[in-house]
Order: C-alpha cells, then sequence, then structure tokens
C-alpha cells in the first residue's frame, strides 16, 4: 500500500475487509493525487480513480454553486454497470473514495465511510496550493 502516513493503511484495509461489496479504498487530495489506498488498487489504476474522484468531485461543488445553496458538496455518488464509486469529504482538502460491487449496501458504506473520515481527518488535511509567487491569504 502506498501511503503518506503508514498509521492509515490498515483502517483502509479494515474498511474494504470488514465490509460486504467493497473493492477498493483511495485517500485523495482536492486536485487528484493520490495520498494512500488499499493494496488490491495497484498504482496505476490508483491515479486513475484519484483522477477520477477529483473530477467528480469538482463537478459536484460546481453543482452546488449552481443550484443549491452553495455550501459545497457533502458527498457524491456514481453508479454505473457493475458497481459504485462513493466520495466524500475526509479532511480539509481531502477527499475518501469507495469502489464498490453491486451487492454492497450503500447506507452500510456511507456509514462505514463516515466512521473512517472522523478517525482519518485529522491526518489526511492538505493545505490549498499556491505558486510560488503568491502571497497572502487565498480567496
Amino acid at each position: 500500500m502506498t501511503t503518506t502516513d503508514s498509521s492509515l493503511d490498515w483502517m483502509l484495509e479494515n474498511l474494504r475487509s470488514g465490509t460486504t461489496g467493497v473493492r477498493h479504498v483511495l485517500v485523495l487530495s482536492r486536485d487528484g493525487l493520490k495520498m494512500c489506498h488499499t493494496r488490491e488498487l495497484d498504482v496505476d489504476r490508483a491515479d486513475q480513480l484519484a483522477a477520477i474522484s477529483a473530477g467528480i468531485q469538482s463537478l459536484s461543488l460546481s453543482a452546488s454553486a449552481e443550484f443549491g445553496d452553495a455550501t459545497g458538496a457533502g458527498q457524491a455518488m456514481l453508479e454505473y454497470g457493475g458497481g459504485l464509486l462513493l466520495i466524500v469529504g475526509a479532511g480539509e482538502g481531502a477527499h475518501l473514495a469507495v469502489v464498490t460491487g453491486t451487492e454492497a449496501d450503500v447506507g452500510v458504506v456511507a456509514r462505514r465511510m463516515n466512521e473512517l473520515v472522523d478517525q482519518i481527518g485529522h491526518h489526511v488535511a492538505v493545505p490549498a496550493r499556491r505558486r510560488p509567487y503568491e502571497t497572502g491569504p487565498r480567496r
């Protein structure tokens, strides 16, 4: 498993192995960089899942701004033939993405994801990136 904090490894694996239908678990930064993932997800597919998840979260935020109350997207779900992709915020500038099969109970998976976020949220904060010439607070 690839991770920036090895103490998170067992938590991600616990969600995957302890929840029926969960195939892969990934923590990513808001801009689509993988931070850590379960071992069944190889590095290239983890990069691909991180990019897809960041794009979906970006679209969710845009929809919230355009049609909602502009407070942002709490979670996103994409259903496709063979399973689901669920994405939730996981700390400042980070997201938790879970890929499931069709046998997964979405309610159970979402509850387990939120429990994991409560445990790891302070470990995965990712400050906003700035260009070298940018100074001052970000708007």
